[in-house]
């Protein structure tokens, strides 16, 4: 089981409203502040910002790159620092950069409920791995609020979307970050680009060791990531 992440979003909102510096360098320093290890976002955009011109040439991988060490924020979360003098350097000079946190550094599970307007699946697409009879009424089931409830009623529990002893952030297109620590140091995968047999639900995946998560706070040309109260 993960553990609930001790959260307070005044002390967020708090950095966000401070004059003498960017939005997202208040951002990133607050979550630098809570051991979070953070990277660039490209401007108004949730992916990572670009590589260097040699870090884009074919063939090249994060592999024993001298970027990130150099200072560089090449090659997404494998760049991402707690070193606040990096952070002054990227997002002092970069101020429209977003920002992103390397989940497995930072020990989170986070749960990405998406609620995309998208054509249903069969039932056993629903959730891998996990059979849903045919007696289950799926009427009305639309996305991926729905599967997690579906997933949390066949496992006698609360839906995660409903948790909010926990930090959930509602996302520009209507879905939900709900997060969580790893305890004891457990390494949970991502699921996000390991295909759908890897995800927790239809339109539900997770984001740990191997992936980075928007960080709370961040603006990007869709929306604002915003913190919910809870």
């Amino acid at each position: 089981m993960t553990d609930e992440l001790g959260f307070s979003r005044s002390d967020l909102l708090a950095a966000l409203a401070r004059r003498d510096i960017s939005r997202s360098l208040a951002t990133a320093r607050w979550c630098a502040g809570r051991g979070w290890p953070v990277h660039p976002l490209a401007p108004g955009r949730k992916t990572p910002a670009g590589n260097c011109a040699a870090c884009r040439r074919p063939g090249h991988t994060h592999r024993g790159c001298t970027c990130p060490a150099e200072g560089r924020w090449c090659h997404g979360f494998r760049a991402a620092t707690l070193d606040f003098a990096r952070i002054e350097q990227w997002w002092g000079v970069h101020p429209a950069f977003g920002v992103g946190i390397a989940c497995g550094p930072a020990g989170l599970v986070v749960v990405d409920v998406d609620a995309h307007a998208r054509h249903l699946p069969d039932r056993d697409r629903l959730l891998p791995g996990i059979s849903i009879s045919d007696t289950v009424d799926l009427t009305g089931l639309a996305n991926g609020f729905h599967t997690i409830g579906v997933l949390a009623a066949l496992r006698g529990a609360t839906s995660p979307a409903e948790d909010e002893t926990t930090l959930r952030v509602r996302t520009p297109s209507g879905g939900l970050h709900v997060w969580y620590r790893a305890p004891n140091g457990l390494r949970w995968h991502s699921s996000t680009g390991s295909g759908g047999g890897r995800a927790l639900a239809w339109q539900v995946d997770i984001r740990a060791h191997g992936g980075y998560i928007v960080a709370p706070g961040t603006v990007t040309r869709a929306g604002a990531y915003e913190p919910l109260p809870g």
